[in-house]
C-alpha cells in the first residue's frame, strides 16, 4: 500500500549530522536519557513500567517514584525501605493501570520497558497518557531492533533463531517498533523522536503535528522488520542532545547551559 500524507508536509526541525562531518556521538545509556528528562522539571513524578532488576530505576531520583513489574528481580520490600520516595508494585501493568493507580495520579516522566510486544506496549502507552501531565514525556524502550530475530515478539522463537544463526548477542526488542508507526498514523496529537545514539528509545510528548501518514490498522499491526531498515525516516532519528533541545523549546524552557 502506498503511504500518503494528509495535510501539510511535516518538516523535522532536527537534522542528524553525517558521520563524516564530526565524530560519532557518545552512546547514551537508558538511565541517562530518563535522568536528563527528569532534570527538566522542578519536582518530577516518575513512573517506570518493566523495572526488572532495577538497573535504570535505581539510578534515578525524583520526588515520587513508582515501579511496576510482576516479577521484580530484587527484594522490592527491602528496596522500599532504602528508597523512601519510591513505591513498588509487583503486578502487571494492566493490573496497575486498572486497579492500583489513583484516578488523579499524574507523572511528568513515564518510562515504558515492559513486555516486548506491540500490543502490550500500545496498551501501556494509552494507559500512561491518561496519567501524564500536559507537559509530560514518555520514553518507550526498544523501538529499533538490530536484527530480524531481535524483532520477533515470541522470545522462544528468538532463542531458536539465535542459536541456529550462531548469534552470540542476547538482544530482544520484540515488535515494539510497530508502536512508532502507530503513533505516526493514529496519534496526531503526539510528537516523537528516536534516540540515534543509543539502542533505540522513542521520546514522545504532546505536540500536535500538521499531518499524519495514511495506513490501515492492519498494515501497522503486520509491519515487517525490513521497514525499520528501509523506512528509518519514520523513526525520526536524532541525537539525544537535539531531542532534549527540541523538547525544552516546546515547553518554553531556555536552552541547556
Amino acid at each position: 500500500m502506498t503511504e500518503r500524507r494528509r495535510g501539510s508536509h511535516l518538516c523535522s526541525s532536527l537534522v542528524t549530522s553525517s558521520p563524516h562531518d564530526e565524530p560519532a556521538p557518545r552512546r547514551i545509556p537508558r538511565h541517562q536519557v530518563v535522568r536528563r528528562l527528569l532534570a527538566t522539571y522542578d519536582d518530577p513524578r516518575y513512573l517506570e513500567v518493566g523495572v526488572s532488576a532495577g538497573r535504570t530505576f535505581h539510578q534515578l531520583a525524583a520526588s515520587t517514584m513508582v515501579a511496576v513489574d510482576p516479577e521484580f528481580r530484587f527484594d522490592h520490600v527491602a528496596a522500599a525501605r532504602e528508597h523512601p520516595h519510591a513505591t513498588y508494585h509487583p503486578v502487571t501493568s494492566d493490573e496497575y493501570f486498572g486497579t492500583v493507580i489513583g484516578r488523579d495520579d499524574k507523572f511528568e516522566v513515564v518510562y515504558l520497558d515492559g513486555l516486548h510486544t506491540f500490543e502490550q506496549t500500545l496498551r501501556d502507552l494509552l494507559n500512561a497518557l491518561e496519567h501524564l501531565t500536559p507537559d509530560g514525556v514518555v520514553v518507550i524502550d526498544d523501538v529499533r531492533p538490530p536484527s530480524y530475530h531481535a524483532s520477533l515478539p515470541d522470545l522462544s522463537q528468538v532463542a531458536r533463531l539465535r542459536e541456529a544463526a550462531g548469534d552470540p548477542t542476547k538482544a530482544w526488542m520484540g515488535d515494539v517498533y510497530r508502536l512508532v508507526w502507530f503513533i505516526d498514523t493514529f496519534c496526531q496529537q503526539l510528537t516523537w523522536r528516536t534516540v540515534a545514539n543509543n539502542h533505540g528509545q522513542a521520546v514522545v510528548w504532546r505536540q500536535p503535528r500538521p499531518s499524519v501518514t495514511e495506513r490501515s490498522a492492519r498494515e501497522v499491526a503486520e509491519l515487517p522488520f525490513e521497514r525499520v531498515v528501509l523506512d528509518q525516516q519514520v523513526l525520526r532519528l536524532a541525537r539525544f542532545r537535539d531531542i532534549v533541545a527540541d523538547f525544552r523549546a516546546w515547553r518554553g524552557l531556555p536552552p541547556e547551559s
